[in-house]
């Protein structure tokens, strides 16, 4: 009930991708949040929300965030600085060194959080621009990379990921996924426990494929065990049976796609029964999955984190879309669609001819870069590696790469070399522990959003507006904001002209999409109207008004989406379903679907390579100690995030290593005692959790733990949920060779007793 201090607010959620509707009960006078609940009126998750639905309140209130800059002092403490000093410090340093030793001397860490920032996200591209390094590396290559490749390969943009219509499919094959804690990863689907059960109630089907039986699994028709890291020889299974069978069906994109015959010769080794020692999925198991997809009137094949952490992730990434083309469930109601995104072109653009590989490569090994980026695993060597142009200074951006990127710890030393080092970021973790300067930014609470990025992750289309709750405290500034102030000192001009500057690309890109279509734009007109509107939400705007549902910049269009418009609409607004969207928006050269692209027949050749070996010689334990090491996630974490907040963090131990019965009495574990884990690059105790409900040989412990170290200024996280950091045990050569992504995915490991 409101007071005379509080009042209801609706926004979204910004934890996770799923961005459900929330009301809030706000206090204005205390500048607290007295409640959070599901919005029932939200038209993508109507009322549906989970734990991290709180987390924001209780990061908003944690005494421990940082509220002011601060500097690290010659004793190795901090003390507050000034935001002119701050910034005046970080443009001294950057600008000496690049002077001193080349753009390249200064390197670049990109967070997962930044996609829930949309200031950061749009001002990261200046930043970016006026940096220029190759050393550039973010959480994706512990992530996406695969799909990203995949997505080029085949639509001509690294972005465009085709997102499973579950509101509208009657079978639905998750791999490598666990939807139902992650809510959807790169398929943004509030409340997916009930749209997994409406797929069954209408008659349809749900398969998980997973080496654990999740708790996305206990909500399936079907579970099948497979073993990590051998998802690419099933699904060229999947494919050659369904070139044996006749079951190519390509539907509306048939004539559109070239190589067929070359990927039906590509396949053709690789059958049910040859890949059932490998993957351990039976010949008929297999068989009837394909019959049963091919068969069903709709079907959307998903794979994700588990498909792209892989000595194969691209490949395996790669195929699962090439599944739903050649089925003729690409691009069509109840299968893999694309998202609309409100803010993206009105047109469907021109195509990219260029190369998003191998353009520069890493200094020590000569890795090439995927998507403009440099695999983090490499980040330790690429800041130690000698020379004139070495690593003097690294900018991390709401990023812990200290716990989230394999060789963690040798990262970490590897900050200890450099001359400067600054941290965008709320806290004093494990990798912004290590900087000379510490940036906080407001919280969600203290800024308002948009939500961007998972626009164009969702299985519905939508946009979304939050207002500003409150004032920020202590002048804090938002991640955009700094961001462009630094990106200001690299150019010697003032954070306002850098501002326009940023605008002034945008509208100079908005024109250009518009005339591509036939709509011409008076620029000076549009200018003007934006004179004394400073900051993000008037590049939004232009985005939105441009985009196809927008106004199209004309005063009289009372239907056509802007951000004033928006508003007015209480920020939220249901677009409708996905809609099919090719050929028209394929960026490809002809916009044709290539499947033998040189990236992916030099995978096939890998794959090859690996496949005749593992035939002459099965793989097979040399110990009864050698087991495979999966990640996973909970309901409560979001990465390392949430690590802070006492009602995230009590409780029982999550960060346990889950083992099978049946190996945990081989190798004399107990329930709750502690495991030795040993890989060729470290070694860690861990407690035991003994289930059933994972694959033999196979054991499983979360990510995001590792809080370890003391200098550290998270003191829940040390004391209640240290954990380990899984990521430890990872060797970070290892790697996706198509796109650098890291091969955490059934990495060995050795289990005893501890």
């Amino acid at each position: 009930m409101n007071t005379a201090t509080t009042r209801t607010v609706k926004r979204s959620c910004p934890t996770c991708e799923a961005c459900c509707g929330l009301i809030l009960e706000v206090d204005d006078a205390a500048q607290k949040i007295v409640s959070i609940h599901g919005d029932p009126d939200d038209p993508r998750s109507q009322g549906y929300v989970c734990a991290k639905s709180q987390a924001f309140k209780y990061i908003h209130d944690d005494p421990e965030r940082l509220r002011t800059p601060v500097r690290k002092t010659p004793s190795g403490d901090w003390e507050p600085i000034s935001w002119d000093d701050a910034f005046a410090e970080i443009a001294k340093q950057l600008n000496t060194i690049r002077a001193e030793s080349g753009k390249d001397a200064i390197a670049l860490y990109v967070g997962n959080p930044t996609g829930h920032i949309v200031s950061c996200q749009l001002y990261l591209q200046g930043l970016m621009q006026s940096l220029g390094t190759e050393r550039f590396f973010s959480a994706g290559t512990v992530d996406q990379h695969p799909q990203q490749m995949g997505s080029f390969v085949l639509y001509g943009e690294e972005w465009k990921f085709p997102i499973p219509d579950t509101d509208r499919t009657d079978y639905f094959i998750i791999m490598g996924a666990n939807p139902m804690v992650s809510q959807g990863s790169l398929m943004s689907a509030p409340d997916i426990e009930s749209r997994l059960k409406a797929i069954r109630q209408r008659g349809g089907k749900v398969v998980v494929i997973d080496p654990r039986f999740t708790e996305t699994a206990e909500q399936a028709d079907q579970h099948i065990y497979i073993r990590p890291g051998t998802d690419a020889y099933m699904l060229m299974a999947f494919v050659n049976e369904m070139f044996t069978k006749e079951l190519i069906t390509p539907g509306h994109l048939d004539g559109l796609i070239d190589g067929i015959d070359d990927l039906r010769a590509a396949v053709q080794d690789y059958t049910p029964e040859s890949t059932a020692k490998l993957t351990g999925i039976a010949p008929e198991v297999l068989r009837q999955l394909v019959t049963e997809y091919c068969a069903a009137a709709t079907g959307a094949a998903y794979g994700r984190i588990g498909l792209c952490t892989q000595e194969y992730g691209t490949l395996a990434s790669w195929l699962v879309d090439v599944i739903s083309l050649l089925a003729g469930k690409l691009d069509v109601p109840g299968g893999m669609m694309f998202p609309r995104p409100a803010t993206s072109a009105p047109g469907p653009g021109t195509a990219d001819t260029t190369e998003h590989w191998g353009r520069w490569a890493s200094r020590v090994r000569g890795f090439p870069e995927t998507c403009g980026e440099l695999p983090a695993n490499l980040m330790a060597e690429e800041i130690t590696a000698p020379g004139k142009d070495r690593v003097r200074a690294l900018i991390t951006i709401c990023g812990n790469p200290v716990l989230s990127v394999p060789n963690g710890k040798e990262i970490r030393q590897a900050m200890k070399t450099l001359d400067f080092m600054v941290a965008l970021d709320i806290y004093i973790n494990e990798t912004s522990s290590q900087a000379d300067i510490i940036l906080p930014s407001t919280t969600q609470a203290e800024q308002s959003n948009y939500d961007l990025t998972f626009t164009g992750t969702s299985g519905r289309n939508f946009v979304n507006y939050t207002p500003q709750l409150f004032e920020p405290e202590n002048d804090l500034r938002t991640m955009g904001e700094s961001l462009c102030a630094i990106t200001a000192g690299l150019n010697g001009i003032s954070s306002e002209d850098m501002d326009n500057f940023m605008f002034e690309g945008t509208l100079d890109r908005v024109v250009k999409q518009s005339a591509a279509i036939g709509r011409e734009l008076d620029a000076d007109a549009i200018r003007a109207e934006y004179a004394e509107q400073p900051g993000w939400e008037r590049i939004i705007d232009l985005m939105l008004r441009n985009g196809p549902y927008g106004d199209g910049f004309d005063s009289t269009d009372e239907q056509g989406l802007s951000l004033a418009r928006l508003r007015t609409l209480g920020g939220n607004v249901d677009l409708g379903p996905l809609q099919s969207q090719l050929p028209e928006q394929l960026k490809t050269e002809g916009q044709r679907i290539r499947l033998m692209h040189p990236l992916i027949t030099g995978e096939f050749a890998r794959l090859a390579e690996a496949f005749s070996q593992n035939l002459a010689s099965p793989q097979s334990s040399s110990s009864d100690h050698d087991m495979l090491l999966i990640g996973r996630r909970h309901i409560r974490d979001m990465n390392s995030w949430l690590h802070n907040i006492k009602q995230y963090v009590r409780g029982k131990d999550r960060c346990t290593m889950i083992i099978h019965r049946n190996d945990a009495e081989r190798i004399g574990l107990s329930d709750g005692g502690l495991a030795l884990l040993k890989s060729t690059v470290g070694e860690a105790r861990v407690p035991v959790e003994i289930s059933n409900d994972i694959m033999p040989g196979v054991v499983s412990i979360p990510h995001g733990f590792g809080h370890i170290y003391s200098d550290s200024r998270q003191s829940l996280a040390n004391d209640q949920a240290p954990g380990i950091s899984c990521n430890d045990l990872i060797d970070h050569e290892a790697l996706d060779t198509a796109s650098g992504t890291s091969v955490v995915n059934g990495a060995k490991v050795q289990v005893y007793a501890a």
